[in-house]
């Protein structure tokens, strides 16, 4: 047992530091050091909950050594009025780039970090208060009313890693940073949870290589967006679950949703455990309620601190008009069901290509073990939450689209990752007949030793 162990612990550090070595190195591309799909709304929205907390971000431009910085007019008319002052006094601090914005109004500069303060006091000093505001960091994307967005139809814990990583340095590879730590702990507590449920090393590696070799989770790590921080809120769940740490996997519940609210669909899964095991009706609320709802708050905060805790919550709530509406056809939307066999990728980049596929084998694998369910839940009686956390996820994304909320897409499918992955390790475990494969060896073995030996006692003896 003792080599397995050591087998079983080289294959998962080997495994998880080559995938960050590939996916930090993949992310830092010089062809990535700018807005990759729908970071453009998610970054500018971290940035700005930042700035109106009162944190100034620092973006170094490598090759220059000039430092980043927007600022931002009132309005249009203000714009016109100061900006050509504003570029001669950028100019004199020897600015090396200006990006002008169109759809809002602002501008660009990157200035020797030498003159930057310098830079800042003289542009006090020319414009008048209130007539623009300074925002230090990387640019914008050239988005309608961008520098004002907050993203508040989604809840904020990823927007909050997101900051984390803005906080080292506010440039592309450090926002997408914190999703390749996401997707690397999802892999951990997806191995975790299977070698607990399975008791085996091997059902533990079956789900690692699941996991990290998923092309949904693959690509969603490499981007600043939400849906990677579903998944690792779904699989601390799970794991706690597998854990039976109740009030614990209640508060992973509540963090899973307060990156999306997708995240949080598993609940009925919680629900049940909580009638089964509470020991009392302060217990049974403690869990099945006020944790889940303690765990979606908490990093909400720095939104409730910006807007108000009554405007973010009408936003939270008025975001539900949004999820549950068309976007309009969207050419790369995709319905839950077509996610079963990849039937349309979401493009995040072209050359290199990035698309956020999903694995049919995975999760077809789990319409065909609905019927091998009820043996597996006897071998294995902890199988049935992960499972179920898959199927409830599911319900909830036809509920969606039955609701009104037809634009979905397929890196939505995240969320299923982890549970499917625990299932598949535990599952495949039992179903194949691993002493096929041990007498087979066996036999290659005997036929082998014969072949030798009739070579070393020469033909016809």
């Amino acid at each position: 047992m003792e080599w397995r162990k050591l087998i079983f612990t080289l294959i998962l550090i080997v495994s998880i530091v080559g995938s960050f070595w590939y996916l930090y190195d993949f992310a830092s591309k010089p062809v990535f050091h700018d807005y990759v799909s729908d970071e453009v709304w998610y970054v500018p929205a971290s940035r700005n909950i930042l700035h109106r907390l009162g944190v100034d971000l620092t973006y170094i431009n490598e090759t220059t050594g000039s430092r980043g910085v927007n600022v931002i007019f009132s309005n249009k008319s203000v714009r016109i009025k100061y900006q050509y002052e504003v570029e001669k006094i950028a100019i004199r601090y020897n600015a090396t780039r200006e990006k002008e914005y169109f759809k809002f109004p602002g501008v660009y500069f990157e200035l020797p970090t030498e003159g930057f303060e310098a830079f800042l006091r003289e542009l006090s000093m020319a414009l008048p208060e209130g007539t623009y505001r300074i925002v230090p960091g990387f640019w914008y994307p050239d988005k309608e009313n961008i520098q004002n967005y907050l993203n508040t139809e989604h809840p904020f814990l990823g927007k909050d890693l997101i900051m984390i990583g803005m906080l080292l340095e506010d440039r592309p590879v450090n926002w997408r940073l914190p999703g390749i730590i996401a997707f690397l702990l999802t892999a951990l507590l997806v191995t975790a949870a299977t070698y607990r449920i399975g008791g085996s090393y091997l059902a533990a590696l079956i789900a690692l290589v699941f996991t990290l070799t998923d092309p949904t989770l693959e690509a969603m790590s490499v981007v600043a967006m939400l849906d990677i921080y579903v998944a690792l809120g779904v699989s601390l769940f799970v794991f706690l679950l597998v854990l039976e740490r109740n009030r614990l996997a209640a508060f992973a519940l509540g963090l899973a949703g307060a990156s999306k609210l997708s995240g949080g669909f598993g609940w009925p899964v919680l629900f049940v455990r909580a009638l089964k095991r509470s020991e009392n009706l302060v217990d049974f609320l403690m869990t099945a309620f006020l944790l889940p709802a303690l765990g979606f708050l908490l990093p909400n905060v720095p939104a409730m601190i910006v807007v108000g805790p009554v405007d973010w919550f009408r936003a939270i709530l008025g975001s539900f008009r949004w999820h549950l509406s068309d976007k309009g056809g969207h050419p790369a939307a995709s319905p839950v069901w077509e996610w079963f066999i990849n039937g349309k990728a979401f493009a995040l980049h072209y050359d290199p290509n990035v698309f956020a596929g999903t694995d049919p084998y995975l999760l077809m694998a789990m319409v065909i073990l609905v019927f091998a369910m009820p043996w597996l839940h006897r071998r294995r009686e902890k199988i049935l939450e992960p499972f179920g956390v898959f199927w409830f996820t599911v319900l909830f994304f036809i509920l969606q689209y039955a609701l009104g909320g037809t634009t979905q897409f397929s890196f939505y499918a995240t969320a299923l990752v982890p549970p499917a992955a625990v299932v598949m390790g535990v599952s495949l475990n039992e179903l194949l007949r691993w002493e096929a494969f041990r007498d087979s060896l066996r036999v290659y073995r005997e036929w082998i030793a014969g072949i030798l030996s009739r070579i070393k006692t020469g033909p016809g003896r």
